[in-house]
């Protein structure tokens, strides 16, 4: 039976699918089939997938990398370590690492000679989620075999595996041989519960696809890999999610952990990289957005210009000027020549004459 998803089935119809190809072939006859198929829809329906829970980790979730034990330690040597890094002995790194260390005995782990109580309480927390996820019960398959994912070598379909959301039992080790695609939304919930041994092979891949494209695939703060024994990942394999183990986590060169490595023994990486890639995203979900700037004030207006004088009023216009005397007429101008003033009367008076007045000549 071939379970490679398609990209228009949701989940629940990968299993409709895959329950006819079961009937189909196994029960050539119809009546047969009839009795299976609807024997089958009922088993489906009991065992379907319920809403898991999420796995609360607490304040572990602050770290990258966690080494809980008190004889723990971490070496990460040419490696990338997005996150803080506690330890329970030591820490020794060379790489690039944004975050902060805590080991104990260290001089950013102690306050006062007491192991420092952001890594105890962390601590404290991982305890705390990994045995409640080892008492969890499984929605999902429970089965004694080893493989996880196709065999070695992949000569039987189908592969990659494909699961959808809830909690799967392993109940000894568990061997991951190919690519493990997890399908579903941001907001299911994935959960493996292996007794033993968990190993991913080298160069293979956890991958997460979207059932809807529509909302995005499943986030790695929602995936979880319990194993309560090593965890071991060849090299360049991928895992995304988080890692609980009850011994250790050793990294091939080159692996990478897109979530956390938290455990109770050491964990060893080398060349690798480990990015709480998620945290990022959880702490921006939870961050409000800051408030829009106030608006800035406008500018001050100008003072305003002093009244402008009212204009002078305009010189009344000058006053006409007098005509000219009009010369008199012209009759009297050429009589005038001829006027000749009269001579005074002679006048006597006893005796004495009166002086003559020349005459004017006009």
């Amino acid at each position: 039976v071939n379970l490679e998803p398609e990209s228009h089935l949701s989940s629940d119809k990968l299993s409709q699918k895959a329950l006819g190809e079961v009937v189909r072939e196994r029960l050539p006859k119809k009546e047969g089939r009839m009795r299976l198929l609807a024997g089958l829809v009922l088993l489906s329906s009991a065992l379907a997938v319920v809403p898991e829970s999420i796995v609360d980790i607490g304040t572990a979730g602050n770290f990258a990398i966690l080494a809980a034990g008190p004889t723990a330690y971490v070496t990460a040597t040419a490696s990338s370590v997005t996150g803080s890094i506690g330890a329970g002995a030591a820490i020794t790194f060379t790489g690039t690492h944004t975050g902060t260390s805590y080991p104990y005995g260290g001089t950013l782990a102690t306050v006062n000679g007491a192991p420092d109580s952001e890594l105890n309480i962390a601590i404290a927390d991982f305890r705390t989620a990994y045995n409640a996820v080892k008492t969890r019960t499984a929605t999902g398959a429970v089965t004694a075999s080893s493989l996880m994912g196709c065999p070695e070598p992949q000569t039987v379909p189908p592969c990659p595996i494909v699961y959808t959301p809830g909690t799967y039992e392993w109940l000894g080790v568990a061997n991951a041989y190919s690519d493990i695609v997890l399908v579903g939304g941001p907001d299911d919930v994935f959960v493996f519960k292996i007794k033993g041994f968990f190993t991913i092979a080298a160069l293979k891949e956890v991958r997460l696809v979207a059932a809807d494209a529509s909302v995005g695939p499943p986030v790695e703060s929602n995936v979880v890999w319990h194993a309560e024994n090593y965890v071991t990942m060849g090299a360049g394999a991928v895992i995304r999610g988080t890692i609980l183990s009850g011994a250790a986590i050793s990294f091939g060169a080159g692996a990478k952990v897109y979530g956390r490595a938290l455990c109770e023994g050491f964990v060893v990486v080398p060349a690798g990289v480990v990015d709480e890639v998620y945290n990022l995203k959880e702490i921006a979900a939870r961050t409000p957005s800051p408030p829009p700037p106030s608006p800035r004030p406008p500018p001050p207006l100008p003072p305003a210009p002093p009244p402008s004088p009212p204009p002078s009023p305009a010189p009344p216009p000058p006053s006409p000027a007098p005509p000219p005397p009009r010369p008199p007429p012209r009759s009297l101008l050429r009589s005038s020549s001829r006027l000749r003033p009269r001579s005074p009367p002679r006048l006597e008076s006893c005796g004495m004459p009166v002086p003559r007045v020349p005459a004017l000549v006009g």
